[in-house]
């Protein structure tokens, strides 16, 4: 069974679309805490926080999470 995982490469675009470079940028316009983002890319959990944030910043609802099929 596959689970939910943030998608990097939707990511990488809301980043660009904003002129966001580090995670100390993402942190001054998302008001999530670096740590957070750091855990967040790392595993690609899809935890409400960052979800709202990626809302925020103009992710698309229907390529923001992928399916790992593993």
């Amino acid at each position: 069974m596959g689970k939910f995982l943030l998608s990097l490469d939707e990511i990488d675009r809301v980043k660009r679309r904003n002129s966001i470079h580090t995670l100390v940028d993402l942190e001054k316009v998302t008001k999530v805490t670096r740590k957070t983002w750091r855990e967040a890319l790392s595993s690609r959990a899809p935890k409400p926080a960052v979800l709202d944030a990626l809302a925020d910043l103009g992710a698309r609802p229907d390529k923001i999470l992928v399916l790992d099929g593993s």
